[in-house]
C-alpha cells in the first residue's frame, strides 16, 4: 500500500495532525477518561472491521503472532486512559505537549527490539526534544501531576509504537490494529463495569457530543491509527516518534485558537516549536546519511 519512503512520509504527517486533534475532542467531550476511551475504541474497530472488509484487507484470527497484539493492545489502553486523564486533570496542552518526550524513551527502547546498540544522535536529538519541552512549558508548577502522567503515556506510546515497527514487517497493519483495538475495548468494557462507568448509548447525547466522538473514533483512531502502524514498512519507529512531535506543536495551535484565554503561549514557546522542527530537520538529513552508509534497517530481535 505504502511502496516508498516519500508517500510512508506524506502519509505520516497528515496522520499525525489529525493525531493534533485527538487532545482537542479530549477536552470538548464531556465524559470521564474510562467511558471517553471505551466509547472512542468501540468506535474505532467497528471503523476497523468496515474499512478491511471494503478495502478486501484479511482480520482472521490465526497468527503466531495473535498474543502479541493483544498484548500491545493493553499497552495502547494504558497509554489512552494516561493521556486523557492528562488532559482532564491538566490541560490539552500539557498532555499533548509531553508526548514530545516519547523520542527519549524510543531511542533507549528500540535498539532492544531490533537487536542494535543506541546510537548517539538519537539520544541527542531525544534531550533536545525534551529541552524544547521545558522551553514550552516552563516550570508549569500547578500541572506536574498531569506533567507526570502525560510522561507516563508518552512511554506507553514509544514502547507500543516500537512493538508495532517489529510486528507490521511480518503483518497487515488492519489486522494488527483490528485485534489490538479489541484488546483496549475489552480491557476498558471490563473496567468501565468494574467502576460503574459503563457510558450512555452513543445516539442518547447531545448532537455536538455525538459529532466529537465519531471524529475521535473514525477519523482520528480507524484512519489515523491504521495509517500509523503502515507507515512502519517504510520509517523506523525512531523516525515516526520524533515526527509525532509534530503533534503536540499543532494540539497547542489549535487549543490556542478555539481557547486563547486558558492555552495562551509564551515567546519560548515559538522556540520550542523551532527547535522541535530542527530536530525533524536533522533526523531526516541523518537518516539518509546512516541508510547510505549502513544499508537496509536492522533486523528486529523477535523473528517472525
Amino acid at each position: 500500500m505504502l511502496k516508498s519512503r516519500g508517500n510512508a512520509l506524506v502519509v505520516l504527517h497528515i496522520t499525525i495532525f489529525i493525531w493534533g486533534w485527538t487532545g482537542i475532542l479530549g477536552r470538548l467531550i464531556e465524559q470521564s477518561t474510562f467511558p471517553l476511551v471505551y466509547t472512542r475504541t468501540v468506535i474505532a474497530i467497528i471503523g476497523i472491521a468496515i474499512l478491511g472488509i471494503a478495502l478486501r484487507q484479511p482480520l482472521g484470527w490465526r497468527s503466531p503472532d495473535l498474543k502479541q497484539w493483544l498484548l500491545t493492545g493493553l499497552l495502547i489502553a494504558l497509554h489512552w486512559i494516561t493521556f486523557y486523564g492528562a488532559i482532564k486533570i491538566s490541560t490539552a496542552s500539557i498532555a499533548a505537549g509531553c508526548l514530545a518526550s516519547s523520542t527519549v524513551f524510543t531511542a533507549l527502547l528500540e535498539p532492544f527490539w531490533f537487536k542494535r546498540s543506541i546510537r548517539m544522535y538519537e539520544v541527542v536529538l531525544g534531550a533536545i526534544v525534551i529541552a524544547a519541552l521545558l522551553m514550552i512549558f516552563g516550570l508549569e508548577t500547578e500541572h506536574r501531576v498531569g506533567i507526570v502522567v502525560a510522561t507516563i503515556s508518552s512511554l506507553l506510546s514509544a514502547w507500543f509504537n516500537v512493538v508495532n515497527g517489529v510486528l507490521v514487517k511480518r503483518d497487515n497493519a488492519f489486522r494488527i490494529g483490528f485485534y489490538e483495538m479489541l484488546a483496549v475495548v475489552v480491557v476498558m468494557g471490563l473496567a468501565c463495569a468494574a467502576l460503574g462507568e459503563l457510558p450512555p448509548p452513543l445516539w442518547t447525547l447531545a448532537n455536538d457530543q455525538i459529532g466529537y466522538h465519531l471524529l475521535l473514533g473514525i477519523v482520528c483512531t480507524t484512519i489515523a491509527f491504521t495509517a500509523g502502524i503502515a507507515v512502519m514498512k517504510q520509517l523506523s519507529p525512531f523516525t515516526v516518534m520524533l515526527a509525532v512531535n509534530l503533534e503536540p506543536v499543532y494540539t497547542i495551535i489549535i487549543a490556542l485558537l478555539i481557547w486563547p484565554d486558558s492555552e495562551r503561549l509564551h515567546v519560548g514557546s515559538y522556540i520550542g516549536f523551532a527547535l522541535i522542527l530542527g530536530c525533524l530537520l536533522l533526523n531526516a538529513w541523518w537518516q539518509r546519511r546512516l541508510k547510505a552508509h549502513e544499508g537496509a534497517e536492522p533486523e528486529p530481535l523477535v523473528q517472525g
